[in-house]
């Protein structure tokens, strides 16, 4: 005999899986929405929630993994195809759709909170979910691209306790936030409807979360306002230049531009510099197919000297037997400082120069250097803030979607130590932030233009908490990553012999 209930329940379960579907569609258009370029940044702060609800109490057991999955389909998609594009390689260009396959057939987070009646469901979400972006910050092609908190990049009154937790700490507020909205939805819905077929959440632990997870809220937005209120009205400037040549293609493979036509902007450009005052002028990356030191030499320390600033100087040699992608300074006294290699390559080879953190003591501040993907990771810029650095420059060859993101790393990276940052772009990009993450200026221009961005920036001080201290939250999470990897295993298998007996 069918029952009224039934007839219900067999027309409202595809329903349900329907609307599970379409809801985390919605979270990853929220997720890709919350990051430039379109930077919705409140979106983030409940574009988990849709997807966390579906996977939990719309879809069935045996497919909650299709929640996670369409919601990463529909934001790393189109979000790593805009970074890598056709310059990425296929691979790249579908990456998120590879990782989209692999948490459908992996992920078994319902299982397991359904044999814990949930009591971990909003401290495992957030440690594991942060956990991870500690793991794949070992990744090369991925380090700390996608970082939920890079979407608050514009956001200076929000982020300055990074400076003690460090860019994990603004991820673990955002997913706390999510995850505790997420839960009280489904405390609500089990209130509400009370499905048969679904373990109900603690209705008194869901209140208990959302007072918790609001204090933290007021706390962290009132630590953020005290310390930007704290900064310093009086910080010593410095007049910087960040020369944007508009040549997208890297110095050693552009056949279209001649190697003197693009030594020729340069030094057209760095009197430009100078005539609006700069003291220091910084060139992107793989801006000059030459050592400095090698070629042109005297037809630079000439200009150095007729101007009196300091050149940063980057550029690229690549050639059967070597290859270097290296940053120069050069003193208006004519003379070279000590090259910095970049760090972390990914997409071309290793530079031997690697290794070594010049700091630049000069008249001016302490200045130093790193290279484009550097700033996707948090060593280099702190370790360049514990040698002294009180301003940073942050050369880039943007390609595809890379520069619009970067330029939020950048900002995380000032905060963070407490710096200033030169965000030098070949043709579409250039930034100026100041040490607590204001924007002083944002160029952004996706057709490409070339520029003379010159302006008075503050030096920072290189104090900051985390500069000491490092990824002690990420590394905290890392360790709650690995304890509910085991525990999900042990609640597993004390399942399973639980059902043989």
């Amino acid at each position: 005999m069918i029952t009224v209930s039934s007839v219900k329940t067999k027309n409202v379960k595809p329903m349900y899986f329907l609307l599970g579907v379409i809801l985390s569609a919605i979270s990853g258009i929220m997720l890709l929405l919350s990051f430039p370029p379109y930077g919705i940044w409140p979106l983030i702060w409940i574009a988990f929630v849709p997807y966390v609800f579906a996977q939990h109490r719309l879809l069935p057991s045996k497919w909650s993994s299709l929640a996670p999955a369409i919601a990463l389909l529909f934001w790393l998609g189109p979000y790593l195809a805009r970074i890598f594009g056709d310059e990425g390689g296929f691979f790249f260009k579908y990456l998120g759709v590879w990782i989209a396959i692999i948490v459908f057939f992996l992920q078994k987070e319902r299982k397991f909170h359904e044999l814990t009646r949930y009591r971990w469901f909003i401290l495992q979400g957030v440690i594991n979910w942060v956990g991870f972006e500690m793991i794949r910050t070992f990744i090369p092609m991925l380090a700390t691209n996608a970082f939920t908190g890079y979407t608050q990049a514009s956001q200076a009154w929000l982020i300055q306790p990074v400076s003690v937790f460090s860019i994990y700490g603004m991820n673990l507020v955002i997913m706390l936030f999510n995850f505790t909205l997420a839960q009280g939805a489904m405390a609500w819905f089990d209130r509400k409807w009370q499905p048969g077929d679904v373990v109900p959440v603690d209705i008194h632990a869901s209140k208990r979360w959302l007072v918790g997870t609001g204090i933290t809220l007021v706390v962290w937005i009132s630590m953020s306002l005290f310390i930007l209120n704290s900064a310093p009205v009086d910080a010593t400037t410095v007049r910087v230049a960040a020369l944007q040549p508009n040549f997208p293609e890297p110095a050693h493979i552009d056949t279209d531009t001649p190697a003197q036509l693009r030594f020729q902007v340069l030094t057209d450009q760095i009197r430009e510099a100078a005539g609006k005052g700069a003291q220091v002028i910084f060139t992107p990356e793989m801006g000059l197919a030459f050592d400095p030191k090698l070629e042109h030499t005297e037809e630079l320390r000439a200009l150095a000297t007729e101007t009196g600033a300091y050149f940063f100087i980057t550029y690229v040699i690549s050639n059967e037997t070597e290859f270097r992608n290296e940053a120069v300074v050069l003193t208006p006294l004519g003379e070279f400082l000590d090259v910095y290699g970049k760090n972390h390559a990914f997409g071309e080879p290793p530079t031997p120069t690697a290794g070594v953190y010049p700091v630049y003591d000069t008249s001016l501040g302490h200045l130093a250097t790193m290279i484009c993907h550097d700033m996707n990771y948090t060593d280099v810029a702190r370790t360049l803030s514990r040698n002294g650095a009180q301003l940073i420059a942050a050369p880039i060859r943007e390609f595809g979607g890379v520069g619009e993101q970067l330029w939020t790393n950048s900002v995380f990276r000032a905060v963070e130590n407490r710096v200033a940052i030169v965000f030098t772009g070949v043709a579409h990009n250039t930034a100026l932030i100041d040490p607590y993450g204001r924007l002083l200026a944002l160029k952004l221009n996706p057709e490409g233009e070339r520029l003379t961005l010159v302006m008075d920036i503050p030096l920072g001080t290189g104090d900051a908490p985390l500069v000491r201290m490092g990824d002690w939250l990420g590394w905290l999470s890392l360790a709650g990553y690995i304890f509910f990897v085991l525990f999900e295993s042990v609640v597993g298998k004390r399942a399973k012999k639980t059902v043989k007996s």
